[in-house]
């Protein structure tokens, strides 16, 4: 009986493992030749490229993950109204003289679980104006608990909108114990 051989998987180079100085969870290459790489560790998301520094980016500052397989695409929408992150996965790399196909499963896997291990509680409502806004309780690396609003408070219109948007923090903040402000 012949025993099948697993299928090759693709390896981040040691010059940038090394530049991770937290435990990795999973990984996957965000680059056509392999030189930067996206990487899940317990408390960020770090982005590792043989051009830059590593970028770190705490999961409590993403509210929202999803994966296009079609266009091989992550995106990622940042908390606060802040700029997304989109992370860009080839199909394959070379590796050794081989073309090796990128499996995004475990990458995927540790992004749900983080984005959903920083996410204490949250709430949404419509806003009077009939706007859709979200407020949650969040937890950052060092385990410390705040609030945080969608929209944030200075792009709310209209002080019915501005009334109902701090009433749905508040409510959320005293679901966990934290202090109403």
């Amino acid at each position: 009986m012949r025993l099948r051989r697993s299928p090759r998987r693709t390896r981040m180079p040691t010059v940038l493992a090394t530049q991770v100085d937290e435990r990795r969870l999973a990984e996957a290459p965000v680059s056509q030749d392999g030189s930067c790489w996206a990487v899940a560790t317990a408390y960020h998301l770090v982005i590792v490229s043989l051009d830059s520094q590593p970028h770190h980016l705490p999961w409590d500052q993403v509210e929202h993950g999803s994966w296009n397989a079609e266009e091989r695409v992550f995106r990622l929408r940042r908390t606060g109204g802040q700029e997304e992150v989109v992370l860009q996965v080839p199909g394959g790399l070379r590796q050794e003289g081989r073309y090796v196909p990128v499996d995004v499963t475990a990458f995927a896997r540790a992004l749900r679980q983080r984005v959903e291990a920083a996410l204490v509680h949250s709430a949404v409502t419509t806003l009077p104006s009939g706007q859709v806004a979200s407020a949650s309780v969040r937890r950052d690396p060092n385990g410390i608990l705040y609030s945080v609003t969608s929209p944030p408070h200075h792009q709310v219109a209209g002080t019915e909108d501005e009334e109902a948007l701090r009433e749905l923090e508040r409510q959320t903040r005293s679901t966990v114990g934290l202090p109403i402000r």
